[in-house]
């Protein structure tokens, strides 16, 4: 299938789309649609073989981390909440409770309450709620697979359009332009509007909120130059140009940062 006809096609998914992300993604995969994504190509560079392991084989970690679940955890419950605001419906972090204690791990309990208490703090007010969970795909440029994504939550303030990533983890995320950019891009097409604005809201995995050195939240806006487009697209097409060699069989070499990957122990490289 061409670019023009995957683009066409997972524009129809997305119109029928009722889910989350791992819903959207396995449609894609079932139908086999060429695309690109910010994930796609953090994971190709950080390692290819990696890459060939998440998204040729389809491969889950083993064993399946434990931020894995958490974070997927943290991310649905902050989507259902964005989502009861949005439908004038008022939700509080004791709604959650009995869901979360309700895991096998009793490790998640305090970290997710504590996250759900950090955001109850620093919840997104007085903004008009315009999506949740927003999937999107469009034309990155010709040649190329359609991007695709899915926004965590989408804001309006008077005329300024937020986009909002949640991040968790043991600590906060290094900034990366070209998911900005990616976002950014498709945000001004679907809205014909020059500019928006893009936050990340990382939450810290934390045993005790009292007892903590460095905080448990931050909320950091990352920004790009439109004079710097040509680079991030220079990015997307080498990543693009690799993992057509990746899907065509050629097994390129590994990243030596093992320690730091969830598919090690899936890994037969010797690392």
């Amino acid at each position: 299938m061409n670019s023009p006809q995957s683009l066409q096609r997972i524009q129809t998914l997305i119109a029928d789309f009722q889910g989350d992300g791992d819903v959207f993604a396995e449609m894609l995969r079932n139908e086999d649609l060429p695309h690109l994504s910010f994930s796609q190509i953090s994971t190709l560079e950080f390692c290819p073989y990696r890459y060939y392991l998440q998204y040729v084989l389809y491969q889950q970690p083993e064993p399946l981390p434990d931020y894995f679940t958490k974070g997927k955890l943290l991310h649905q419950c902050l989507a259902r909440y964005y989502q009861a605001q949005k439908d004038g419906i008022n939700i509080e972090l004791i709604d959650f409770k009995e869901e979360i204690v309700a895991l096998s791990n009793p490790a998640f309990h305090t970290h997710l309450l504590n996250a759900l208490q950090v955001h109850s703090q620093n919840r997104w007010q007085n903004c008009e709620i315009v999506a949740i969970e927003h999937p999107f795909v469009f034309s990155i440029s010709a040649g190329l697979p359609p991007m695709v994504g899915i926004i965590d939550l989408i804001l309006r303030n008077g005329e300024t359009i937020l986009l909002v990533d949640h991040k968790t983890g043991r600590n906060f995320y290094e900034d990366d332009e070209l998911q900005v950019a990616i976002y950014s891009r498709y945000i001004m097409e679907r809205y014909g509007i020059d500019q928006c604005r893009l936050f990340y809201d990382h939450y810290r995995w934390v045993e005790n909120l009292e007892r903590i050195r460095k905080p448990a939240f931050q909320r950091k806006e990352v920004s790009t130059l439109p004079a710097s487009w040509s680079s991030y697209l220079e990015r997307i097409q080498l990543a693009a140009e690799k993992i057509e060699k990746i899907q065509a069989g050629t097994i390129l070499p590994s990243s030596p940062s093992c320690f730091r990957c969830p598919y090690r122990h899936n890994c037969d490289r010797g690392h």
